[in-house]
């Protein structure tokens, strides 16, 4: 009998660690979309995710869902560290709130990315927009806010909460570029993002053929520590913290 449990619990130890992504196999994933894989809100048949920033952090870790970039910030997916215990498989968060909502407090800003008010039907496929209040959140998630009876709701779905989608921008850390951490090297998917002049060259709410994934260096002052004062309040969730965080152990073993 005791040898019997004792195989058991081998078995859910060995399943249990079978569910998170071992780093070296993150280590061969990761690169893989370089240069390769164009921005878009829209799923990849090949890949099957979205290839926004969101999706490239989710296929990475072959997450199952496609987790939206703001809710990396989350500590349901991640928790904060140090900026200068960052370590390769770290992630880097940016969240910011378009609605009337007021849910953020930070940064503010989304120069990572282009998320736009949407003030017209063309900025959102599929529906009107509200002008003042409804975002079309461009840089990760392709995700609209229509307007029904003078109230921004997700989807276009009567009577849905505003309040349950954010902007946000992640990225996967690779390495310190100098002995300071004053730069870093980083993989990204991004239609703006030290993206080159062909992809801002680019028009279109859901794909940019020209903006492949890339990998870049990044100044720690203008990323790492700016997105750190990112705090915004979800309804399911809970705070969001922008920055630096380190994926749960259930998605990243080691």
């Amino acid at each position: 009998m005791l040898k019997m449990s004792l195989s058991l619990v081998g078995l859910l130890v060995a399943g249990a660690s079978a569910a998170c992504m071992p780093m070296s196999e993150l280590e061969t994933r990761m690169p893989q979309w370089v240069g390769v894989v164009p921005y878009s809100h829209l799923v990849n048949k090949t890949w099957g995710y979205p290839t926004d920033c969101s999706g490239f952090i989710s296929w990475a870790l072959e997450a199952g869902d496609d987790v939206k970039a703001y809710e990396w910030s989350a500590d349901a997916f991640s928790t904060p560290i140090d900026a200068d215990a960052l370590r390769y498989g770290d992630i880097v968060t940016h969240v910011w709130d378009h609605s009337l909502l007021n849910r953020c407090s930070g940064s503010g800003d989304d120069d990572d990315a282009s998320g736009v008010v949407a003030t017209s039907a063309t900025s959102c496929p599929g529906g009107s927009c509200c002008g003042v209040g409804c975002a079309h959140d461009s840089d990760c998630s392709g995700f609209c806010h229509y307007c029904k009876n003078g109230l921004c709701t997700e989807n276009g779905d009567e009577g849905a909460l505003p309040s349950l989608y954010m902007s946000g921008h992640v990225i996967f850390f690779d390495r310190w570029d100098d002995a300071n951490h004053t730069k870093y090297w980083a993989y990204e998917s991004t239609e703006a993002e030290n993206q080159t002049p062909a992809c801002k060259a680019q028009k279109g709410p859901l794909t940019r053929s020209l903006c492949f994934n890339h990998h870049v260096k990044k100044k720690r002052s203008k990323t790492i520590d700016k997105w750190s004062k990112d705090k915004c309040k979800d309804s399911k969730y809970g705070t969001l913290a922008g920055g630096p965080r380190r994926l749960s152990a259930s998605l990243l073993c080691g």
